[in-house]
């Protein structure tokens, strides 16, 4: 089943797959985020274009895939798992432009 969602600035369009008692969802998420400078602070908008791949099973789940990201729900929430991917993202390791080349103060 196709299936497409937006959250603010950020899409997501892929498909999924009901197999047994797991989904697996294939798709892209793109858009921009506004996101926090690790080095200085400031606010800047990130560019988001990722391919996702989740297996969204039922917990407790003991098992791994190399392939698909895992995902524990007791009911598939594609909004759920899209504002949870967009918070990792401004949690991420962000750097403006500004900040890319600067030296700063390194501990030896």
């Amino acid at each position: 089943m196709n299936i497409q969602k937006k959250i603010n600035n950020i899409q997501f369009i892929g498909s999924s797959e009901k197999k047994g008692d797991f989904y697996l969802v294939k798709g892209k998420i793109t858009g921009t985020l506004e996101v926090e400078c690790v080095k200085c602070l400031n606010t800047f908008e990130r560019k988001v274009d990722e391919e996702v791949k989740y297996k969204i099973v039922k917990p407790p789940y003991h098992g791994f895939d190399d392939e698909y990201d895992i995902i524990e729900q007791e009911k598939f929430d594609l909004e759920k798992i899209l504002k949870s991917e967009i918070e990792s993202l401004k949690l991420d390791y962000n750097i403006c432009e500004k900040c890319k080349n600067k030296e700063f103060n390194k501990e030896f």
